[in-house]
């Protein structure tokens, strides 16, 4: 990921509040396009100018080739409001996570964690995190259901790592088959797939197990079919599905293979 300063320059200073309401709305536009990672984005002032610091998955993530209509709607906005908008200065993030750099990807997954920042879409080739604005719209216009997908997934993550408030019905969330969550997550990577006509894979959470033996014997969820790898996927996923697209990995509590 690459820290992106952002300048607002303006004449009229009476403006300031306004001219700071819609960066907050150009930079929330970016975040649902997939330019803009996370969703906190300190704004201050230096005279009659406005300046923000926000990640992106890429050096170029601001280039205008990438805006969508929203993000178009609001840079004009803020060239209504007498505003210039120019990207001043870029370095990369040293804990970010790569982006994927694979020319075309096989196949992709739907995963995340509560302490990720970066898209929730991964090349399977190489795990790198896959910039959403390199995938065509889903039906809002931009990435909406997929980024809300995320926090929801997030939340449960976070409260089941927590190991306190209802950590047994965040990790059903991210374990089941059943779950509001998966099914969510399952109509997204169904959306996507429609759109790219490459696989989309679903990563199914396995917190707990018996025995790394059972654990091996399990079959998939979904058709009951066998789903072991013989070995793993980026030392995580050490079962995939290629009919229902869901991906697993051995329980946490039990020595991995």
């Amino acid at each position: 990921m690459y820290v992106q300063r952002i300048e607002y320059t303006f004449a009229d200073a009476a403006l300031a509040d306004e001219i700071a309401e819609a960066a907050f709305d150009y930079m929330s536009a970016l975040r649902m396009n997939g330019q803009a990672c996370g969703k906190e984005w300190p704004l201050y002032r230096e005279c009659n100018a406005l300046f923000s610091m926000i990640l992106t998955p890429e050096e170029t993530s601001l280039a205008q080739l990438f805006n969508n209509q929203y993000v178009n709607q609001n840079l004009r906005k803020l060239e209504g409001l007498g505003c210039a908008v120019a990207v001043v200065q870029t370095a990369k993030d040293v804990q970010g996570g790569a982006a994927c750099a694979c020319a075309v990807p096989s196949a992709y997954v739907l995963f995340t964690t509560y302490t990720s920042l970066e898209s929730p879409v991964r090349c399977l080739d190489c795990f790198g995190s896959v910039p959403l604005y390199r995938l065509p719209l889903m039906p809002s216009g931009e990435f909406y259901e997929l980024i809300c997908w995320k926090s929801d997934y997030q939340s449960c993550d976070s409260l089941q790592m927590n190991c306190a408030n209802l950590e047994a019905a965040c990790t059903r969330q991210l374990s089941s088959l059943k779950s509001t969550l998966t099914m969510q997550g399952l109509v997204q990577c169904k959306t996507l797939f429609k759109s790219t006509n490459k696989p989309f894979y679903y990563y199914l959470y396995r917190n707990n197990g018996r025995s790394l033996s059972s654990e091996k014997k399990r079959c998939c969820p979904s058709c009951g079919g066998q789903w072991l790898l013989n070995e793993s996927l980026h030392s995580l996923f050490y079962f995939k599905c290629d009919n229902c697209h869901l991906l697993s990995n051995i329980a946490f509590n039990v020595s991995h293979m």
